[in-house]
């Protein structure tokens, strides 16, 4: 029990690390990404202000709470899925798979943790090291702080 909560208060920790991260895209560069006239500076805002909405909710995260954590990855995932729909400068639409699907299968492991399956807290790590990758080539490119 004690290693299940240590688990949950580090990913809460991670998650809110991360929302803090999503800040305004000041560094984004502008340019083509193809066929699109939307420039890298416009797609990122897009994105960013998805994530902004998304990642507000995890600030009231109860690490003790693994299925408000599932939830509130869930909406991440799923804000991501909206913005590739709508997001058409190739250069950030080519980054927001890999973002959706970071935050789904952390999502899908919370839900298998708050669900009772105790021994699938140790994928978290891996989860969280997805997150964070995916999360820092949004950040390269975008130029979020």
């Amino acid at each position: 029990m004690n290693r299940r909560l240590t688990v949950l208060t580090l990913t809460a920790a991670a998650m809110l690390a991360l929302s803090g991260c999503s800040g305004d895209p000041n560094g984004g560069a502008s340019g083509d990404g193809g066929s699109s006239d939307q420039t890298v500076a416009e797609a990122c805002t897009q994105v960013n202000d998805v994530m902004t909405e998304a990642t507000a909710g995890l600030q009231d995260i109860d690490p003790a709470d693994p299925a408000g954590a599932a939830s509130a990855l869930r909406t991440i995932s799923d804000g991501m899925g909206d913005a590739a729909a709508s997001v058409t400068n190739a250069e950030v639409s080519d980054i927001l798979p890999d973002l959706q699907t970071a935050f789904s299968s952390a999502a899908d492991t919370m839900e298998a943790v708050a669900g009772g399956e105790t021994e699938r807290a140790a994928e978290l790590n891996d989860s969280i090291s997805d997150v964070q990758t995916s999360f820092q080539r949004f950040t390269e490119l975008c130029g979020t702080e």
